[in-house]
């Protein structure tokens, strides 16, 4: 048996998605731009799949651009508001347990002179509203905080921080990456939003960012002026349309979905508290993720043996671990012991997860743990 369980990396393209994009790919393959039958009944379904995701995130359609993943929405997000409102410099506010996507765009806009309060987790892996308010400066412009961490899946308190931002006129913005298809979100309590469609069993190279109308933001790439000039590119519209069924999907699936997903997380949870040294790395988590460390026994070990078993875990975010980093920038921020940094695995679900696998993964899980140990 083959068990996924690194949703957080990627998810399986949805059946149902997949036969809908297909058909775009070979039924209505027209330009979106282009002004003949072919190119409006693209634009046509270009459109509705913005109307829809706007729909899952309670917002105005026109303030939904379409973009390739997470990483383009982060960096048009936060380096396209600063160039339109405060290409100058001024203080920035993010966290040390970003994605990277965040954290080197950060970096960058502090050698062009901008400031940036780096505010540190808990040791249970989310910053404090507290915190944010402590950090703001007078020259304090933009925020981004993320919704949900990657790698702990520990939601990070957006409500009230999003209070604080609009008491001092800070624009906020939040990669949701994590959060999108799993929470059910109002974007209205950010600025800026970003998400990427294979985090939500859409196709890879696809994604969104939501700017609201109040926001003022300038490109950061040229080319034809797509998204009313905000991201150039031809439109992709299996992308786009492969979203909208995704979240209409899982809109239409989420009680039952997400009620599996808490299930099988209690029964993981509780086959691991009967394992001694454990440690579970985050708490007020999401429902699809475990970040676990065993005594003794290394992230990397743990996860090997596991895939020799046909169940697929990660020790890291998937961004980080093609970089070779050992160790977490997540779980060092929240001060972990290193036992806990370095024996750390992420089971993150997935809808598509039956309880068979589950059974099979905890059978094996417990097996490996102990083995490993009589072995060190």
């Amino acid at each position: 048996m083959r068990v996924y369980l690194d949703h957080a990396a990627t998810t399986r393209v949805f059946d149902e998605v997949a036969r809908e994009v297909f058909k775009l790919f070979t039924d209505f393959y027209g330009n979106a731009s282009s002004t003949h039958a072919h190119g409006y009944e693209a634009k046509k379904i270009y459109e509705e799949a913005r109307g829809k995701i706007a729909k899952h995130l309670n917002v105005d359609p026109s303030e939904i651009y379409f973009t390739s993943g997470g990483t383009e929405s982060d960096n048009i997000a936060i380096c396209g508001f600063l160039k339109a409102n405060h290409p100058d410099g001024g203080h920035l506010i993010t966290t040390q347990i970003e994605h990277p996507a965040v954290l080197e765009v950060m970096r960058q806009l502090e050698k062009r002179g901008y400031s940036v309060t780096y505010l540190k987790p808990t040791p249970e892996g989310y910053v404090t509203p507290d915190d944010f308010r402590k950090a703001i400066k007078k020259n304090t412009v933009l925020a981004s905080i993320m919704w949900v961490n990657n790698e702990t899946g520990a939601i990070q308190p957006i409500e009230e921080i999003s209070k604080i931002a609009r008491e001092h006129g800070i624009t906020l913005h939040s990669d949701a990456v994590q959060a999108i298809g799993k929470l059910k979100i109002d974007a209205k309590l950010v600025d800026m939003l970003s998400a990427s469609g294979h985090k939500f069993y859409a196709p890879k190279g696809c994604g969104f960012l939501y700017v609201s109308k109040s926001v003022k933001i300038e490109p950061i790439m040229y080319g034809g002026g797509h998204e009313k000039g905000l991201r150039s590119g031809t439109e992709n519209v299996p992308g786009a349309h492969g979203m909208a069924v995704a979240l209409d999907l899982i809109d239409k699936n989420y009680t039952e979905w997400s009620k599996k997903l808490e299930r099988f997380k209690r029964k993981i949870v509780e086959v691991i508290e009967n394992i001694p040294d454990h440690h579970i790395n985050g708490s007020n988590t999401i429902f699809s993720h475990i970040n676990v460390s065993f005594k003794g026994i290394s992230g990397e070990t743990l996860a090997t043996a596991l895939d020799l078993y046909g169940i697929s875990v990660s020790m890291a975010s998937a961004c980080s671990s093609h970089h070779s980093i050992k160790r977490s920038h997540v779980l060092e921020a929240m001060s972990l012991e290193e036992w806990m940094m370095d024996g750390a695995i992420r089971i993150s679900m997935g809808y598509d997860n039956s309880e068979e696998e589950i059974d099979f993964f905890v059978k094996v899980l417990l097996e490996e743990v102990y083995r490993l140990r009589k072995m060190a």
